[in-house]
């Protein structure tokens, strides 16, 4: 290969958000990227990329972890629209994405119109607990008809417990039709204690609830976001249960993960549930390209495998 020949590879990032997540500045989606914000902050995610996520996300220091939440947030004001989405994946050569609303802040139907724009743009859709379950299964059936390819949950963010009868109600009709389910994993709080949206239910983000789903539902395909979370040790947790248990259908992703990481992620799930994903914006296409292809660089066939194929598969492409 000569000097400054791009390698082309097929890529899909089966984790990433458009449009405002948190509420606290709604319908940015398609609105000019607000590029060049002034950061009165430590960019944590800037810094775990440098150092190939290397170190864990998640960690008790309450001061750094506020840190963390103004960069998260910073990060999708800046670059969670549309037109930065897109900018973005034009440069690291993104063939898919996977876009994962998160209601009240972002929502399908924003995906959709997305969609509508630049077809590389694939949509899960998200529950609207607002609703009768009636109301709420009915909307979601009708996102199905319009395309979602999957469900995704965020219980911290939506204040839902996994045990809620209205969330199992949703995978219910995911998961009958075959269609992917993923969840958030990790016990984090997004937002400071002084923030107006704050809620002391980061517990909901613990694996223990996710693998009770699992057990519940063993032939449905599930995605347990973050391999299983961010504080160390999820991985290994979440690998020994799906060993344990025998699950066949479920699959990780690569998100905030680090090349040793990914490689022992390979090694526990098998290289054809292992899929490439960033939690774009929070997570930069560059650092996260960089740790999967380190990690598979000695077999192309693998790399073709969690950089595009386990995905394409997955979801019908």
């Amino acid at each position: 290969m000569t000097k400054g020949e791009k390698i082309m590879r097929r890529i899909i990032d089966t984790h990433m958000h458009i449009g405002d997540l948190y509420g606290e500045n709604l319908n940015i989606t398609f609105k000019k990227p607000l590029q060049y914000i002034y950061r009165p902050y430590s960019d944590v995610f800037e810094k775990l990329g440098e150092i190939g996520y290397s170190e864990p996300l998640v960690v008790p220091d309450v001061e750094r972890h506020n840190r963390l939440i103004d960069a998260s947030q910073l990060h999708t004001w800046e670059c969670g629209g549309f037109q930065a989405t897109v900018n973005a994946m034009d440069f690291s050569g993104i063939n898919y994405v996977v876009n994962l609303p998160i209601l009240p802040g972002s929502t399908f139907d924003e995906g959709l119109a997305a969609s509508k724009l630049d077809s590389r743009i694939l949509n899960f859709t998200c529950c609207d607990f607002d609703l009768p379950i009636d109301e709420m299964l009915r909307k979601l059936k009708k996102d199905i008809v319009r395309g979602a390819k999957g469900l995704k949950l965020h219980p911290i963010i939506q204040d839902v417990s996994p045990r809620d009868e209205r969330l199992h109600a949703a995978m219910e009709l995911f998961g009958d039709l075959g269609l992917p389910i993923t969840s958030h994993c990790g016990a984090n709080d997004y937002y400071k204690m002084d923030s107006p949206y704050y809620k002391p239910n980061k517990e909901y983000g613990e694996l223990y609830y996710y693998l009770e789903l699992i057990e519940k539902y063993p032939d449905y395909t599930f995605i347990p976001a973050h391999c299983g979370g961010f504080s160390g040790g999820e991985m290994d947790e979440l690998a020994d249960a799906v060993k344990a248990h025998g699950w066949k259908n479920t699959y990780v992703e690569t998100s905030m993960r680090s090349r040793a990481d990914i490689e022992k992620m390979i090694d526990l799930f098998g290289e054809d549930k292992v899929m490439f994903g960033t939690d774009f914006p929070s997570a930069s296409y560059i650092y996260s390209l960089e740790c999967v292809v380190q990690a598979t660089e000695h077999d192309p066939e693998l790399q073709e495998k969690v950089l595009y194929r386990n995905a394409a598969k997955l979801l019908n492409i």
